[in-house]
């Protein structure tokens, strides 16, 4: 048993538990990659709106660059500069304010007479001549959309031309060169602190929008068209500007507002998120200018992920927050406890497991040992009658016991012996039988009182040669019954046989056949020592013995009371055992009945 403990020990729990270990750190991996995989997913679907974003402004700057080159075909450049607002306002119906830039780098629109018109000409002026005049300098954001054959013509290419030509660069060389003193500006932190991907102090983030330093005219240079923004009085101006005409060298633009900012943002959202994420866009100030779903609140400042639009519009970002904050953490948390319970099932079960299989082993050892002390039993008991059958047969056969009451108690003797060892004989076969293939028996319409009559008969005749007191108390007969008359002799002679060899000194044995409703009990009892407490029940186990038999002088196969409850059962009834009052034991027989 030890033994088997050890290798159960060390092939089956102890690699179950390595494995459980395991299988927990991949829990733990796996709560890491369900937040890695929720986090990347709803990245994506921040950073695809906030392109979005992006190329809607960027389109609505195409579209501005077409209608001006359009009204420059039809009015020519000088003409429509002395009437851009009116003829702008014709031709583009998304607002804004207007402006002009003569080739000398003066401002000819709006002019001061149709600024003391218009109170929103005014402010623009105030706020914007200078820089546009090229007289001040001022904080930028700048991006210029991807040229291509179909968007640039070769003129405003031959613009940038010269310069680059004379520092003996080209013209590709000169845009990187201005796109990496925008990268080496400084940089700004960002007005959000995301929840994820943010550093471990959580306090601060880099923006990758950067300004930069500089006047209108060295913002702009030699390009064709563009995109700046910058921040008036903490208040965001987009311009859109042009120069569709690159032989006359004017420039026009056109300011975007928050007005206008804040209808692109709601456009570019999604009618609908869903019940676990919600979406904003947030302004410079990180305050929502769209939102789905509408109305929601959340801290602004903390969402799960966010990504800034870009130059376009600096920062600013497409922002998404959770329902639920805790929905991620919970979900990873449900995964690590049903594995951490299907792990203690599978242990629990492997413990069990292993407590049945030795319960079962240890049962298999302690059959064996009875199966072993079952052979020394019988081959006792078989030696003890046959070698009493061949001394008194001997002793007749050699004609040495004249008296013929001694021969006729040596024939007894040996008509004794050869009924006990038929009996063990029978009870062998028996089990047997019974163990390879139990059957019903063969059941017959019968009376047992006559069969418990013979029975008594011949039981009690032996019992009182051999120094018992036997008495027989019955109820009266008949005892009707579906049995096997036999079947139901070997349980009471069985019976009769156990109470003989514990009888000890008290040599008393008697019967009682009663009747009550629908059974028929027979009860043996006996003065022995009775069966110690607790034993009840395992006496009819097979090969049990409450002593050992070799030891105590009691002899027995420990197979008379297992058939006598087999036998019984496979009737309908049953053999019980209890203690009796006075010393002893009583075994009852019950028997169901069948109606006259």
């Amino acid at each position: 048993m030890k033994r088997s403990a050890l290798i159960f020990f060390a092939a089956i729990f102890l690699p179950s538990v390595v494995l459980g270990w395991l299988a927990l750190r991949t829990a733990g991996d796996q709560h890491v990659l369900i937040e890695r995989q929720a986090t990347d997913l709803h990245q994506a679907e921040t950073d695809a709106l906030a392109s979005a974003l992006r190329a809607t402004l960027e389109e609505k700057q195409k579209a501005f660059v077409e209608v001006l080159r359009a009204l420059v075909a039809r009015h020519g450049a000088s003409a429509l500069a002395e009437n851009y607002g009116p003829l702008l306002t014709e031709a583009w119906s998304d607002g804004g304010i207007p402006f002009a830039i003569t080739p000398q780098g003066t401002l000819a629109w709006p002019t001061s007479a149709v600024a003391r018109r218009d109170r929103s000409q005014s402010e623009f002026l105030g706020n914007n001549a200078a820089f546009l005049s090229n007289r001040a300098e001022s904080e930028i954001y700048q991006t210029q959309p991807a040229y291509s054959a179909k968007e640039e013509s070769k003129d405003s290419a031959i613009l940038r031309a010269p310069a680059a030509r004379a520092a003996g660069k080209s013209v590709q060389q000169d845009l990187l060169q201005e796109q990496d003193s925008r990268q080496k500006s400084q940089s700004l932190n960002r007005n959000i602190v995301p929840q994820k991907n943010a550093p471990a102090d959580k306090t601060a983030v880099l923006s990758k929008v950067a300004p930069e330093v500089s006047n209108f005219q060295n913002a702009v240079g030699a390009s064709a068209q563009g995109i700046l923004a910058r921040f008036v009085q903490d208040d965001l101006q987009v311009l859109f500007w042009t120069r569709p005409d690159p032989n006359a060298n004017w420039l026009f633009g056109l300011m975007l507002g928050p007005a206008q900012f804040d209808r692109l943002a709601q456009n570019i959202l999604p009618q609908n998120t869903g019940d676990k994420t919600q979406l904003a866009v947030l302004n410079e100030k990180a305050r929502p200018v769209a939102r789905v779903p509408s109305g929601f609140a959340a801290d602004w400042k903390r969402p799960f992920v966010a990504t800034e639009v870009g130059e376009v519009l600096p920062h600013w970002e497409v922002a998404l927050y959770l329902t639920n904050p805790g929905q991620l953490t919970e979900s990873a948390r449900l995964v690590a406890l049903t594995l951490i319970f299907l792990i203690a099932l599978a242990l629990a079960a492997i413990l069990a497991g292993g407590y049945f299989v030795a319960r079962d082993t240890r049962r298999q050892l302690d059959l064996a040992q009875k199966k072993t002390d079952f052979v020394s039993n019988v081959s006792h008991e078989l030696k003890t009658p046959l070698t009493s059958i061949r001394m008194f047969a001997e002793l007749l056969a050699d004609d040495r016991v004249p008296e013929p009451d001694k021969r006729r108690r040596y024939l007894r003797i040996i008509a004794a012996e050869s009924n006990r060892l038929a009996r063990l004989v029978n009870n062998v076969l028996d089990f047997a039988r019974l163990e390879k293939n139990r059957k019903t028996p063969n059941l017959s319409a019968a009376d047992l009182y006559p069969v418990i009559e013979r029975t008594w008969e011949a039981e009690s005749l032996r019992l009182r040669e051999a120094g018992f007191t036997v008495n027989w108390t019955a109820d009266l007969g008949p005892y009707s019954a579906l049995c096997d008359p036999d079947a139901i002799a070997q349980i009471l002679v069985n019976l009769l046989s156990n109470a003989e060899k514990y009888a000890a000194q008290q040599k008393e044995i008697s019967i009682r056949t009663n009747l009550t409703a629908h059974r028929l009990n027979v009860e043996v009892l006996d003065r022995g020592p009775g069966v110690p407490s607790g034993l009840e029940e395992k006496i009819f186990d097979p090969f049990f013995r409450a002593d050992d038999s070799l030891s105590s002088g009691v002899q027995g196969s420990g197979l008379g009371l297992t058939l006598a409850r087999r036998i019984a059962r496979d009737h309908g009834g049953d053999v019980t055992c209890h203690p009796r009052e006075g010393g002893g034991s009583i075994f009852t027989l019950q028997i169901p009945t069948t109606d006259d």
